[in-house]
């Protein structure tokens, strides 16, 4: 069955509401048992609607469909009873889809909209199964533009995507959805372009094509993670430009699951600052992850072939402009194949001061994103960095910088197992320095391979151990909070915000709180840098933390054996960091 919008009421003036008649034309071919419902040429403004099983939405070349700029004409109620905030909904369905070469306009662009407009997203579909976008353009959206949700068999193909100037305007993401094409789609957003993620163990992303696509972000142009509390495997990215991103492949495992057999070949990135950034570590994405800290997945099983990497300069004390393979020490990335990859990169590093060896492992547990952002100091190479990996194999790559750099183009350390094989460097000190590689091939290579000196491999020792420690103390960290999500707050205190504090950061914060409790808790959401606390004028932790980062820790701490009945002090004071946005809380699990 095939019926137009305008037989059931629709106005092509872009004034008139037509949520109603599209509606009532969806139900009316939903219940002839399937067919078009068709869009004609002309402006429909429209709110949410729910699509539903054996129907296409047809939009007509010249159609669009304009969304209201009123927030509760988005807020849907499903057969399930659940409420949505979006455009277009299809959940529990099938065999649907909006095809044809007309435009949907949110209008949600940051400049064109406020809160009472609110943010919905343009397309939803939860569990569906065989779904078939194609040839339609999407603007402006509120949220995420399209989002897959448990979804299986879908298919996205010559889609025009822009929301560059949206608030966390994705242009595809998942999470956790099986058997997916995405063909032949332009995709310009302000966040990622396509976002795979999971977020039950039951409900994995995998299977997924990627290819023939040009994809230009301000964030990730494909990134998978990092929430991942479930697999991700099986996923082909191919033929794909990305042009304007800051990362191009943003791979991130985090949960304590599965990253493996992922392809991603012929790729042209031109003004891209990380063209392949992989790391795993251990961070809790996900309310399903066991403890705040989760025992590390498995990263393994990665082709990268003919890459072509134009590398631009990233803002200072932003990121290291550079390809990114990094484990951590207990959990690596293994078994990575890299062929036919030419990085060119900006240059002009200078020699190492040593500050190259005071880089933390990236375990990173906090309330921040797990990502590698503020305040590192320079990798200790100019083109790539590999750390805590193993069997790492790069066949035929060059690696060049634009101006002379001082560093070599590769950085290796605490590799088992590396192959070079007909690798160049041009433009550098050499091709790889190394140092704590095990099993290393240099084969047919143009650069000098070199390791550390004594001096720096020393401070490498030093600094390591350092650092293991200190994730060794926030894993503790970890412990107790997990523990005080469980209890009762008895005591509290929060700063008043205020710009200042929060920009530059009070040095010392004391507050009172009253108990006749025996077992005490203390918790402070966010500090930086190293810390003391008394309690009654008694010394309950000290953290000297001299590391050359901003990382923003929670941190909690058995206060019991310090304190008395009645009446408590408590001090904590900063000396090279801050305490940003401070909430200190006392927690007890006696009433529990």
């Amino acid at each position: 069955m095939r019926a137009y919008i305008t037989e059931f009421g629709a106005v092509p003036d872009g004034e008139t509401l037509c949520t109603a008649a599209i509606s009532e034309a969806i139900d009316k071919v939903s219940a002839a048992g399937g067919g078009y419902v068709i869009v004609p040429p002309g402006t429909f403004l429209t709110g949410g609607f729910i699509l539903k099983s054996n129907v296409y939405l047809w939009l007509e070349p010249g159609s669009l469909l304009l969304a209201s700029m009123r927030a509760e004409d988005f807020s849907i109620v499903s057969e399930t009873g659940r409420r949505y905030n979006t455009m277009i909904l299809a959940e529990y369905a099938e065999n649907c889809g909006v095809i044809g070469e007309g435009t949907i306009n949110l209008r949600r662009n940051k400049l064109g909209y406020t809160k009472e407009h609110g943010r919905p997203n343009t397309i939803y579909l939860k569990k569906c199964k065989n779904v078939n976008i194609r040839g339609v353009s999407l603007l402006g959206t509120g949220g995420f533009c399209i989002f897959s949700i448990y979804c299986v068999d879908i298919k996205f193909d010559s889609l025009t995507i822009n929301s560059e100037d949206c608030e966390n305007g994705d242009g595809i993401d998942f999470c956790g959805s099986k058997n997916v094409t995405i063909s032949n789609c332009n995709i310009r957003t302000g966040d990622d372009a396509i976002g795979l993620k999971t977020s039950d163990p039951e409900e994995p992303c995998e299977n997924f094509s990627i290819t023939n696509c040009v994809l230009s972000s301000s964030w990730a142009g494909i990134r998978l993670g990092p929430e991942t509390c479930g697999d991700m495997k099986n996923i082909t990215v191919s033929n794909c430009v990305f042009n304007d991103c800051s990362d191009g492949m943003k791979v991130q495992l985090c949960d304590s699951y599965l990253m493996q057999d992922l392809t991603f070949s012929n790729l042209n990135m031109v003004n891209v600052k990380r063209p392949l950034f992989f790391t795993l570590n251990s961070h809790s994405m996900s309310g399903r992850s066991d403890g705040t800290r989760p025992t590390p997945g498995i990263f393994r099983r990665v082709l990268i072939s003919n890459v072509m990497a134009h590398i631009i300069e990233t803002p200072h004390d932003w990121f290291e402009n550079q390809v990114v393979i990094c484990g951590i020490p207990d959990a690596v990335i293994s078994d990575v194949m890299i062929e036919n990859m030419h990085v060119l990169n900006v240059g002009g590093g200078k020699a190492d001061d040593g500050r190259s060896v005071e880089l933390p492992e990236f375990i990173q547990y906090g309330p921040r994103y797990p990502d590698v952002l503020y305040g590192y100091p320079p990798y200790p190479s100019s083109c790539m960095y590999i750390k805590n990996a193993a069997r790492i194999r790069m066949v035929n790559c060059v690696f060049e910088t634009i101006a002379p750099d001082e560093r070599h183009a590769v950085a290796a350390e605490n590799v088992d197992g590396l192959l070079m094989c007909q690798n160049e460097s041009r433009n550098t000190a050499g091709l790889l320095r190394h140092y704590r590689v095990n099993d290393l091939s240099v084969v047919n290579c143009n650069g000098s391979c070199d390791t550390l000196s004594p001096e720096l491999a020393k401070r490498w020792d030093a600094f390591r151990e350092f650092s293991l420690r200190e994730e060794q103390t926030i894993i503790d960290y970890a412990k107790v909070i997990d523990k005080v999500k469980k209890m009762d707050t008895i005591a509290s205190y929060t700063h008043e915000y205020d710009k200042a504090v929060y920009e530059d950061g009070p040095s010392e914060i004391t507050f009172d709180f009253e108990t006749e409790e025996k077992e005490v808790y203390l918790y402070i959401r966010q500090i930086t840098g190293s810390v003391k606390i008394t309690e009654n004028g008694e010394t309950v932790f000290e953290w000297i933390r001299p590391v050359p980062y901003n990382d923003e820790t929670p941190l909690a701490c058995d206060i019991s054996p310090y304190v008395k009945s009645g009446k408590n002090t408590i001090k904590v004071e900063t000396t090279d960091g801050t305490i940003r946005k401070p909430v200190f809380s006392v927690f007890s699990p006696s009433k529990k």
